[in-house]
């Protein structure tokens, strides 16, 4: 029995390698129907020298046995897809070989042990000559499949040397020892040719797990590049992409959808006042929150900082948006419970409509950002969808930019003072300086309306520079104890280059700093808190007052009041015009100035 169990372990293949097994059998169904036209053409040969001596049936029994064999295994292995197979069935038609090769490797030693008796010394030698010859054959074309290849070389080579050895004649004995040597070196050649080709296997095995884990590396990469790791949203270029992909879709049928950009109100205090991991853990949760109103075949989108993309892309009328998008502000008006505390924001949305609004990915989004814009300057906390007023304001804007490249601005443009009067002593206090400008081309332009075209054409800084200059040529001329503001924007505030700029002309000027005060707005503040407070700090060590102009109308003037350097609160004009005829308007008034007097600031009312 144990005898048995070892013959049997001779016989089975090793199904611990699937990539080697399928390799081998890869390598066998090209070589093995060679291997039996070797053998079938050397028995034939074998059988025809024969013819004269041996009786007909023995001569011709194996070959005529092994030929349909052969010719059915040839055609039934080349027939087959070696990828097709499963590993169970590789290792099987291994397993086939293995008994396939001691069949006909037995059946051909005694076949031809047989024959050797028959004949004279050309027909033995020729015996010889086939066992030696088809054994090398027969190992040479199984040598990626070693057991076969030792199966051969064990039921054919070794008992046809041990055969010959015993013959009484010499050269017969020559011959056993050069079948020795010569079969020898064959396995010895094979067993170094096997290891490499193992070796080759098993690092094209390696390769492929390498490329496997580099292409699982680079679709996590290029998941990563499309995700907010925050927010686990999609991110910008995800947004872009899908975006322009729906309209590469609807060039022809140009079915509508919107595109949304979403801003949250008050995100920047919250960030300032308590740090960046509660700002992000609340941006995270506003994702959550618009992640579970949203239907699913919304894009959701986190852009950068507190701005959200979202693109509608089956909206049944831009009413249904709309309806959406006040759901959204609704939703994002209730507090979020944090572990600092609740959290109050609220958010604005700016819609746009393909293709009433733009064809192209970045006119829909512009127009989507301008309906932002537009609705942060009138209506915070609502959703606007763009229509014609805004294409005709954006017309005008534009118009007016371009003037204002072509104007001799240092001519055209003027300065105004408003005076600022001491309310116990009715003197004037001081003057703000209030921009004017006379275009040759379109006439007398609302400040509002060119400053705006100013900072979205870049010409911001080159219009302030002239403005303060000819602000400084006024105030040289007053008395020294007259001062006078002046307004900065947000880009002005929170540019290095631009604050450096001011220093250097109020230092040329000769006019003390202590004269100087520069009102800012909390929007201007809350554009870039960090290089806000950085460029009020620079104008606050030359010696410059800071005003915060239109005190009350934002989401966070109490908290602007008691971190910013702030020498001066003015009190927005809302709260003025009831004044006479509103107890409440009173009451709040005369709260801020109490407010202002404990806090040590100086109070301005405007109107």
């Amino acid at each position: 029995m144990y005898l048995l169990n070892i013959l049997k372990s001779i016989f089975e293949v090793e199904s611990s390698k699937p990539e080697l097994n399928k390799a081998r059998y890869g390598a066998l169904a090209k070589q093995i129907p060679l291997m039996y036209v070797i053998v079938i053409v050397n028995m034939y040969a074998l059988a025809y020298t024969h013819l004269p001596y041996a009786p007909f049936y023995l001569a011709l029994s194996l070959p005529a046995l092994l030929t349909p064999i052969a010719v059915c295994r040839s055609i039934f292995i080349l027939s087959t897809n070696t990828d097709e197979l499963t590993d169970i069935q590789i290792v099987n038609r291994l397993k086939a070989i293995n008994y396939t090769s001691f069949a006909i490797g037995s059946l051909g030693f005694i076949w031809a042990a047989s024959l050797f008796k028959y004949g004279n010394a050309f027909t033995q030698s020729h015996t010889a000559l086939f066992v030696s010859l088809t054994a090398v054959g027969a190992v040479s074309c199984l040598m990626h499949h070693y057991q076969s290849a030792l199966i051969i070389a064990a039921v054919t080579v070794v008992p046809s040397i041990m055969f010959l050895i015993f013959q009484e004649n010499p050269i017969f004995n020559a011959i056993a020892i050069n079948i020795f040597l010569v079969v020898g070196a064959m396995l010895f050649i094979m067993f170094r040719n096997y290891i490499g080709f193992t070796d080759l296997i098993e690092n094209q095995k390696k390769l492929q797990q390498q490329s496997k884990i580099m292409e699982i590396l680079g679709s996590e990469n290029r998941r990563l590049a499309n995700l907010d790791t925050l927010s686990m949203l999609a991110n910008r270029r995800s947004f872009f992409a899908k975006l322009n992909s729906i309209i590469h879709d609807r060039e022809i049928t140009k079915y509508p959808f919107v595109v949304g950009v979403l801003d949250l109100d008050g995100f920047k205090r919250i960030n300032d006042l308590f740090g960046h991991p509660v700002g992000d853990q609340l941006l995270v949760d506003t994702s959550n929150r618009l992640r579970d109103l949203l239907h699913e075949d919304i894009f959701l989108a986190r852009l950068g900082g507190d701005e959200f993309g979202i693109i509608f892309p089956n909206p049944e009328t831009e009413q249904d948006v709309l309806t959406i998008g006040n759901q959204i502000c609704e939703a994002l008006q209730v507090p979020f419970e944090m572990k600092e505390g609740t959290a109050k924001i609220a958010c604005t949305l700016g819609l746009a409509t393909f293709p009433t609004a733009g064809t192209t990915a970045e006119v829909l989004f512009e127009r989507a950002d301008y309906a932002l814009y537009y609705s942060k300057q009138n209506s915070k906390g609502t959703v606007v969808m763009f229509s014609k007023e805004h294409e005709t304001v954006i017309r005008e804007v534009s118009a007016i930019a371009h003037r204002l490249r072509e104007a001799d601005l240092c001519e055209e443009l003027s300065v105004v003072f408003q005076p600022i009067i001491n309310a116990k002593t009715n003197e004037i206090f001081s003057f703000e300086a209030l921009a004017r400008w006379e275009s040759d081309a379109l006439g007398c332009i609302p400040p509002n309306v060119f400053i705006r075209s100013a900072e979205q054409s870049g010409m911001i800084s080159q219009l302030t520079h002239i403005l303060f200059q000819k602000t400084l040529d006024n105030a040289a001329r007053w008395p020294d104890h007259t001062n006078f503001s002046f307004n900065l924007s947000t880009f002005d505030l929170c540019s290095h280059q631009s604050i450096l700029r001011l220093l250097d002309v109020v230092n040329q000027s000769g006019i003390s700093p202590k004269r100087i005060t520069f009102e800012i707005t909390e929007t201007t503040v809350m554009q870039d808190y960090e290089r806000a407070i950085e460029g009020l700090t620079l104008l606050r060590n030359l010696g410059c007052q800071i005003a915060l102009d239109d005190f009350g109308t934002g989401f966070s003037s109490l908290s602007y009041i008691q971190h910013l350097p702030i020498d001066r609160v003015k009190i927005d004009r809302a709260f003025i015009k009831d004044l006479e005829t509103s107890e409440t308007t009173k009451k709040i008034v005369s709260t801020l100035a109490y407010m202002c007097e404990n806090l040590g600031l100086e109070c301005v009312v405007e109107g």
